[in-house]
């Protein structure tokens, strides 16, 4: 089968893409290995970015704020006047973008594992010929592996379902002794909160008993899962990387969806100029991604004895932070934050280097 375009696969990414493409009149076919779309772990937390650009009946609840837990058992509460952010069914949401783009003829192929990818042909369990290839299949993505496309660098990730503790707020502890290097949440969905934690440890299981123990909830249904971050290679020739797959995801939080969606328009309107995709891409959030980086590499450092400084200066911040916050754009919080806390900034450098 002859095509202009294969997707190996059918995340929020390669759907967005194949749709993107598809209604431009190109021949899109999506490969996917698993028997159907969805199944990936993920908190579902999304701005309105998201739904502006893929509107969606997948949203289950609205979010008005978020309370931080500190190490020393502080507790922070941000937002609380407006909707800052929402929650979505991802599987349906996912979905929803597979119809779009099949209603525009995108072809898709599910339970289809990619064997070798070789002169614009990919051998499965049958032969398609390609004349473009995007990769959008996810963090350990095989298509970047093939084609050298760079590392990345993951977060461990476990996540299950337990009982809400509040309608509309979400809640974030901060442990580096718990959570090393990422956090553990708490989001509330439809009927139930779905309950989580990342870390570098392997040991997520034993991390998520803990984290049941500490929040006196019981926690069902858990599943892992692996968060990327660091920004891959985005193309090389006539392929292009996107979604996980390319690292296009917020190392502060592992949030990947706005990222993703914004590419595929992107990569469809420069499409097939993958240069000025890459360009265009960095542009509008590439450069927002690399400052996400930083913060992230920043936060590792810290013991939770600096976590709990940190808290006071939140603390004393609170207007600040809601009047700047941004779950996408999170470097400008940031930047406001230290502008107006430089003796901050000062000592967060000394706790860095010492």
């Amino acid at each position: 089968m002859q095509f202009d375009i294969a997707i190996v696969g059918a995340g929020i990414a390669g759907n967005s893409a194949a749709y993107e493409l598809a209604r431009k009149g190109y021949r899109v076919i999506v490969l996917e290995k698993k028997k159907e779309i969805g199944g990936k772990i993920c908190g579902g937390l999304i701005s309105k970015r998201v739904i502006n650009l893929q509107k969606t009946d997948a949203i289950l609840n609205e979010i008005k704020g978020a309370y931080v837990h500190f190490p020393n058992g502080k507790e922070i509460c941000i937002g609380g006047e407006k909707t800052h952010a929402y929650v979505i069914d991802r599987d349906k949401f996912v979905n929803e973008i597979a119809e779009k783009a099949m209603a525009e003829g995108a072809v898709y192929k599910l339970n289809f594992l990619v064997r070798k990818i070789c002169q614009n042909k990919i051998y499965g369990k049958e032969e398609i010929k390609f004349e473009y290839l995007i990769g959008a299949d996810g963090a350990k993505s095989n298509v970047a592996k093939l084609f050298n496309m760079g590392k990345i660098s993951y977060i461990n990730a476990i996540q299950g379902e337990g009982k809400k503790l509040e309608e509309d707020f979400v809640r974030v502890y901060l442990d580096n002794e718990l959570f090393p290097n990422f956090f553990g949440w708490i989001i509330p969905a439809d009927e139930k909160a779905r309950i989580g934690l990342g870390c570098q440890s392997k040991k997520l299981k034993e991390k998520i008993n803990i984290f049941a123990r500490k929040i006196d909830r019981k926690i069902d249904k858990c599943k892992a899962g692996l968060i990327p971050y660091g920004l891959r290679k985005f193309y090389r020739k006539n392929l292009a990387l996107i979604g996980d797959s390319a690292g296009q995801v917020k190392a502060t939080s592992g949030g990947g969806i706005y990222a993703s969606l914004l590419a595929s328009k992107i990569l469809a309107e420069s499409f097939p100029d993958f240069k000025m995709y890459e360009k265009i891409f960095m542009e509008k959030f590439g450069k927002e991604l690399k400052r996400h980086l930083l913060m992230r590499r920043i936060y590792r450092k810290l013991k939770n004895e600096d976590l709990n400084f940190i808290a006071n200066y939140i603390e004393e911040n609170v207007e600040l932070i809601n009047k700047y916050g941004d779950i996408d754009y999170q470097w400008k919080v940031a930047k406001e934050f230290m502008k107006k806390n430089p003796k901050f900034l000062i000592a967060l450098i000394w706790k860095i280097l010492k």
